[in-house]
């Protein structure tokens, strides 16, 4: 849309100041959120040593390279993705089979297979946020503990 003179042939039209200021306090509210990084680390730490200790041959991909914060993406051998999904459904933890990129597929992850992981079918993502409270980490726990000790093959939790 040409403007006239007055915009000097720019776009005509008024601009959107409530999106101009909502985007302006969504902006210091992303801003205010990135002072927290460092505590949804530790959570996301936190939530895999609990994987580790309830299944000591868990699957932890991309740890101790640098990723994102919110994100532990792991398998359980023993445990296909979609059982796991619907039993942590049912004990109130929302959590995804795969990745993001990849919702609605089925099949095993390139990506995975790329990094010489193979087929794994129970590859599970978490992502938390600076509001995930402990009582989250505790019902994500009692979930994944019922989980593990109820999957076939590998080694079983005690």
């Amino acid at each position: 849309i040409n403007g006239g003179g007055q915009e000097k042939g720019h776009r005509a039209g008024t601009e959107n100041l409530p999106a101009v200021a909502g985007f302006g306090a969504a902006a210091r509210q992303a801003l205010a959120g990135l002072r927290d990084i460092d505590l949804v680390a530790r959570r996301r730490d936190e939530i895999e040593v609990l994987v580790k200790s309830l299944a000591p041959d868990a699957e932890i991909f991309g740890n101790g390279a640098q990723r994102l914060a919110n994100t532990t993406f792991f398998a359980i051998p023993g445990v296909k993705a979609e059982t796991a999904q619907i039993a942590f459904d049912l004990a109130g933890v929302a959590l995804s089979a795969g990745s993001a990129c990849s919702s609605g597929k089925v099949g095993p992850s390139h990506v995975l297979k790329a990094m010489g992981f193979g087929d794994s079918l129970g590859a599970l993502r978490v992502s938390i946020g600076h509001a995930t409270a402990v009582e989250d980490t505790e019902l994500f726990r009692a979930a994944l503990a019922g989980i593990a000790g109820r999957r076939t093959g590998g080694e079983k939790a005690a």
